[in-house]
């Protein structure tokens, strides 16, 4: 026991400091309080769209319902979550040969780190369940015994999703691992199950009047689908000890026994994963040597970093998944997406003059994609220990830099520009529109580039433990991906107030355009000092 609880320690101190916001020259009461305001926008936010369902609730005395879906929504998002951050906390945490060197038991390995997921599944979760909490109480006035249940569930909230997710993580890595090419077979499994969830959020248009209308059969489907939902909702309006019992049981159990059977399995999966197969390409023949150039050689080292961590390809590829996705939908199903468009904005105009605006709309989705992704906002921090090794090339700070930023738009253009063709071919788009979607291709993903590696110099994390605790739970990703979203909706704002004229456009190619000078002009000076003074 004593081991285990030292193992406990060791475990979340080194990385529950993903939580804390950091930042020179602050108390460490200025740092908890500005992570409070940062949680309770958030929860601001998820509490107002509760709202929302509760007054078209409330009338009818269905409050509950409101409940009921924040924990299956909860419990939705928590296993997708799980299943990405399993990835690495499960089986591609740093620390692995030393735990597994140690006098330690398989199931204590695995118990630490299922309740490392769990902790921070609560976490996660806590921001989504407490606003529909609080709303609840708003309508209701709940008795004493709500309370006494409530905080129960939300503690045991994140035990089964993390489970079901670990679960999926784990059979993603099994299946991985017996293939050669395994960050591949991992990244192809995990894209497919993320497209297989997105499809799935877009298939209900007008959510809360649907659900005004058939809450109570909705709410007898969430209870049937997710049972501990519906025990929750039975304890809240009739308690019982016995139904109590079985609310812990259910909850706990399956944890048990996915710990217990998982930790069979649980290292020869790791080994195989780790396994380093000889490529043909290794052996070297007649002793002829391929010289690349510096900046070359630098581009190489971060793609093959980038393609070596399917959570990094994963989370940082999302905006460019969803611009293959837009451009399949338009040349596929452009009559379903013009109605989706018309559903979602309310706009009062026909399929026609969307056909019409069509490349100006193509225009707002490569923009707003393009600044959701940010792959160079995580490129310093999965440096790590090697940072020192690399300042310590021959090569210049600016150069290395640069590798990165081109690295990331080696692996962005291509992509967007190949759509574009698509695009341009399936609906004739005249010159000028092809002119300006080929230039924002270029300019807007450079401007993404140039912005997260300015963002991860201000906020490296060069001590992460896994490549899950910087792509998803850093700073410097978290700022990146908001601030690339808000400038995305900004840009999409501005070509719409402009009615989607080509003067509108124009002068937001060159904002961006001197947007990206400015940058760089900032990284070849102030971000080149910055750079050289990190140290790990």
């Amino acid at each position: 026991m004593k081991k285990l609880i030292s193992l406990l320690k060791a475990a979340m101190s080194q990385d529950m400091n993903i939580f804390k916001v950091k930042s020179k020259g602050k108390s460490k009461i200025s740092k908890i309080f500005s992570g409070l305001i940062l949680a309770g926008l958030i929860m601001f936010c998820i509490g107002a769209n509760a709202q929302i369902f509760a007054e078209l609730l409330a009338p009818n005395g269905l409050t509950y319902v409101v409940l009921s879906l924040f924990i299956i929504l909860t419990t939705l998002l928590a296993i997708v979550e799980g299943a990405y951050k399993s990835q690495g906390i499960l089986f591609e945490s740093k620390d692995n040969d030393l735990l597994f060197s140690l006098p330690i038991t398989k199931r204590q390995i695995l118990f630490t780190r299922i309740f490392k997921l769990i902790s921070f599944q609560f976490l996660f979760n806590a921001l989504f369940i407490i606003p529909a909490l609080v709303v609840y109480i708003a309508y209701e006035n709940p008795n004493i015994i709500f309370y006494i249940t409530s905080i129960i569930m939300i503690f045991l909230l994140p035990i089964i999703p993390t489970i079901i997710g670990s679960f999926i993580g784990y059979v993603i890595k099994g299946i991985s691992s017996r293939f050669k090419a395994k960050k591949a077979i991992q990244v192809i499994l995990s894209s497919l199950m993320l497209i297989a969830v997105f499809g799935i959020s877009f298939t209900k248009q007008n959510m809360a009047e649907d659900l005004a209308l058939n809450a109570e059969s909705i709410n007898g489907l969430i209870t049937k689908i997710y049972y501990p939902a519906g025990l929750y909702i039975k304890l809240i309006h009739n308690f019982n000890v016995l139904d109590l019992i079985i609310f812990l049981a259910v909850n706990i159990i399956p944890a048990v026994v996915f710990i217990y059977f998982a930790s069979i399995y649980y290292f020869k999966i790791i080994s195989k994963s780790t396994e380093k197969s000889i490529s043909k390409k290794q052996i070297l023949k007649g002793n002829v040597y391929a010289v690349k150039s510096k900046l070359h050689a630098l581009i190489s080292k971060e793609i093959k970093r980038f393609l070596s961590s399917p959570v990094f390809i994963i989370n940082t590829s999302f905006g460019l998944l969803l611009v293959i996705v837009a451009t399949l939908g338009l040349i596929i199903n452009f009559n379903g997406f013009a109605n989706s468009l018309k559903e979602s904005l309310e706009l009062n105009v026909s399929i026609e003059e969307i056909q019409r605006y069509l490349p100006k709309i193509y225009f707002c989705i490569i923009a707003f994609m393009s600044l959701m992704t940010s792959i160079t906002s995580s490129m310093i921090s999965l440096e790590g220990k090697s940072l020192n090794i690399t300042k310590s090339l021959p090569v210049e700070s600016k150069k290395i830099i640069l590798a990165k930023v081109l690295a990331s738009n080696t692996i962005s253009i291509p992509i967007i520009l190949l759509c574009d063709i698509i695009i341009f071919i399936a609906f004739k788009v005249n010159v000028i529109d092809i002119l300006f979607i080929s230039i924002a291709s270029i300019v807007i993903p450079t401007f993404s580039a140039l912005l997260g590696i300015t963002i991860n110099l201000k906020h490296p994390k060069l001590d992460a433990s896994s490549d899950t605790e910087i792509v998803k739970q850093s700073t410097s990703s978290f700022i990146a991906v908001l601030s690339g979203t808000c400038l995305g909706m900004i840009t999409v704002g501005i070509t719409i107030a402009g009615r989607f004229t080509n003067l509108a456009i124009l002068i937001e190619l060159l904002v961006f355009i001197v947007a990206d000078f400015i940058l760089w002009q900032w990284i070849k000076s102030s971000g080149v000092k910055r750079f050289n003074e990190l140290y790990i």
